[in-house]
């Protein structure tokens, strides 16, 4: 069974003088449990608007989603709130992390909310400390650590409640090329050792390379998808050559950094 199915996803927004701009259509995707999958277009192609409808915070105009089975377009403001804290785990751009709790406070939020046992509360902490390196800050402030360090922070933070699905959205925006591949190890130790099923946006060919399979979009329509081997270094090449067809403005990423 798949983590999450689009179908035949559509999305319109209209504005007041009754003109409608279609962001995305007919989007077919299918995201199988462990898999660690990219999506990449040039800016505007809808990458952000399907993340979104993806991650349960916009609705699609038609088609069908569900998230292990569940469509949560039909689930209630309350039930739909319960079922994202539980089934999915969010990576943004800019941390999200709280500057009043201290990085392991953060860490342990949705555990907290979920009014977990302390000892398994612990227990889950040390393991994601420990997987993505950040064990020797968890005492900090947020405005004490790096960059690399709230990102991974993060990104513990979005995997201790063990959702079904890591989304993330250009997560290494914010980030030099060092905390970046940093970051990027990260997630790649956590889909190879707990085998965490991702899906992350990016723009970033660098960032890319560490996916499985990456899904290109544009103008909101499917265009292209292509499936790693066992080298890196010739993924990258391949994405770089995918966006050169593709078109629009990507971020100049030299390979040095792979």
């Amino acid at each position: 069974m798949s983590v999450l199915l689009a179908q035949s996803v559509t999305k319109i927004y209209s504005s007041k003088g009754n003109v409608s701009y279609k962001a995305l259509e007919d989007i077919n995707l299918e995201v199988h449990p462990g898999e660690f999958v990219g999506v990449m277009g040039p800016s505007g192609s809808g990458k952000t608007t399907l993340l979104n409808i993806l991650a349960t915070i916009d609705k699609p105009t038609s088609g069908h989603i569900e998230i292990n089975g569940t469509n949560p377009t039909k689930l209630k403001n309350k039930q739909l709130a319960l079922f994202r804290r539980r089934e999915l785990g969010f990576i943004f751009q800019d941390f999200n992390l709280l500057d009043t709790l201290s990085i392991k406070e953060n860490i342990l939020l949705p555990l907290v909310l979920e009014k977990m046992d302390v000892r398994e509360m612990e227990s889950r902490l040390q393991e994601c400390a420990q997987l993505l390196g950040i064990e020797h800050i968890l005492a900090k402030r947020t405005y004490e650590v790096s960059g690399g360090q709230k990102q991974r922070a993060a990104i513990a933070r979005a995997i201790i409640h063990r959702p079904s699905i890591l989304l993330a959205d250009e997560l290494t925006g914010n980030l030099d090329s060092k905390a970046a591949k940093d970051v990027m190890e990260s997630l790649r130790q956590l889909n190879e050792q707990m085998n965490a099923t991702i899906m992350m946006v990016t723009h970033d060919p660098f960032a890319a390379s560490y996916c499985r399979r990456i899904i290109f979009i544009k103008d909101g329509k499917f265009f292209s998808e292509i499936r790693r081997g066992t080298n890196r270094q010739a993924f990258f090449q391949q994405i770089l050559d995918a966006l050169s067809v593709l078109g629009g403005n990507f971020d100049e990423v030299s390979p040095t950094r792979v």
